[in-house]
């Protein structure tokens, strides 16, 4: 695990709300455990037309300033987030392309998204952004949680995309 106390504080809260010991895993590259771990949270928390195919994630990981991040308790993930820096012309900005939780309601997706505003600030970014819709499937309102978060609702495309952003 990284030493930044940012990346301690989360892995600290997180141990706390589930009640075991988690690690913070900052995989170096692409593999095939951490492809299994990324599938294992994805398929929980994503329905399989939201699911990235390994080119695509693949790609991602080839943007500026990516950040790849796993929480896994016992070895087991339970948990990634996915970023990178958005070129941007009048801002810094860090797109949160993905957050996965694979079991919801325990608060580790607050946490991480607390923790994430915490680091993007402390790594010069001024603003986050990101891509959600209205509900996902199971009826989780994500505006609403992102809205909670402190994000702000941008455009909302012809689908019901909702482009959200957090200043800094």
């Amino acid at each position: 695990m990284r030493k930044d106390p940012i990346w301690v504080g989360l892995r600290d809260e997180l141990t706390k709300l589930l009640g075991v010991q988690i690690e913070l895993v900052f995989p170096e590259a692409w593999s095939p455990q951490t492809s299994s771990w990324f599938r294992n949270v994805e398929q929980s928390a994503f329905r399989p037309d939201l699911r990235y195919s390994e080119e695509e994630i693949l790609e991602r990981l080839e943007m500026d300033g990516v950040l790849l991040v796993f929480v896994l308790t016992a070895s087991i993930p339970e948990a990634f987030v996915l970023g990178y820096h958005l070129d941007e012309p009048s801002v810094e900005t860090f797109y949160l392309d993905t957050i996965a939780v694979r079991q919801r309601g325990r608060g580790v997706g607050p946490a991480l998204v607390s923790w994430l505003g915490k680091w993007a600030k402390k790594n010069g970014y001024q603003r986050i952004a990101l891509d959600t819709e209205l509900e996902n499937e199971v009826g989780l309102r994500l505006r609403d949680f992102y809205l909670k978060m402190g994000f702000k609702q941008g455009h909302v495309d012809e689908v019901g995309n909702i482009s959200m952003t957090l200043d800094l």
